[in-house]
């Protein structure tokens, strides 16, 4: 189970392309395990098509974490920030990103 504060939404990313964002934890709780929920949401989508999951090495009080959630043949951007405590999956594609919040609602409960 993935606990968010808000519904997940689809949005513009500010810099191109589009976004599917997961407001979890609280900012600056470096507990918060979104390598875990990561994992959960490749187990997901692994239903439908092959899921890797490409993120540097674990640090100490990482933030501003970025890698590459590979689903079917699409490559899907991830970046989690633990000072603000967001989860954000990008692609060009908001028909991607759709398909995804999809299959992860009922993964995703409001804290």
């Amino acid at each position: 189970m993935i606990k968010v504060h808000s519904r997940p939404v689809i949005e513009r990313h500010r810099r191109s392309g589009w976004e599917l964002v997961l407001w979890t934890g609280d900012a600056f709780d470096y507990s918060t395990p979104f390598r875990e929920m990561l994992a959960e949401i490749a187990t997901v989508l692994n239903r439908e098509a092959p899921v890797s999951i490409e993120l540097p090495g674990y640090e100490a009080l990482e933030d501003d974490v970025e890698g590459v959630l590979r689903f079917g043949d699409e490559a899907i951007g991830i970046y989690y920030e633990h000072s603000l405590s967001y989860l954000s999956l990008m692609s060009d594609s908001p028909n991607t990103l759709r398909k995804i919040a999809d299959r992860l609602q009922p993964l995703v409960a409001l804290a």
